[in-house]
């Protein structure tokens, strides 16, 4: 390759323009989907003591707990990808990736008025060897309901939850 700069240059507009990465948004804040200012990530450290052997936890509190945006996969019709991506997003919902499903992230507020969904606090052991946990809000979906303007192009939505690590046995 005699011009690496220009394969790098092109690598990393390809990503920005894929919208894996977000230039308009310092990294560390959640993001900006109502046009404010992006609000600071941030996390609590639980501990007895600094040199306590016991595991240390991270939570959120409450009020981040609730300003955190909640994702989803939603599941197109058939060839229906980008329209329903395009409906999702006019109806406020971030769009993060188009493909066999649309990864798709919201306030709160907005999945339960949209969808009739409704979340409860959960608390998740995530990697069972040193007992890291998570606190995360879990979708309640007895009740969804797919709305009319969305029905000819959404099939099903699914929510994500925190991934489960376990240490791999040599």
């Amino acid at each position: 390759m005699k011009f690496p700069a220009i394969w790098i240059g092109i690598i990393i507009l390809m990503i920005v323009s894929s919208g894996c990465i977000a230039l308009d948004e310092p990294i560390g804040t959640t993001p900006n989907l109502n046009g404010e200012t992006p609000t600071p990530i941030t996390t609590e450290r639980h501990s007895t003591s600094e040199d306590s052997t016991e595991p240390h936890t991270f939570q959120q509190t409450e009020d981040t707990m609730s300003q955190r945006p909640i994702s989803a996969e939603i599941e197109p019709l058939p060839n229906q990808s980008n329209q329903a991506a395009l409906a999702l997003q006019r109806l406020g919902f971030r769009i993060l990736h188009i493909g066999p499903t649309i990864s798709v992230e919201g306030p709160r507020s907005l999945w339960e008025t949209t969808f009739n969904v409704t979340f409860e606090e959960v608390q998740k052991t995530v990697m069972p060897e040193i007992d890291q946990q998570v606190t995360y809000l879990r979708a309640i979906t007895d009740d969804l309901v797919i709305p009319e303007n969305l029905a000819s192009v959404v099939s099903d939505v699914m929510f994500v939850e925190p991934p489960d690590f376990y240490q791999g046995v040599p």
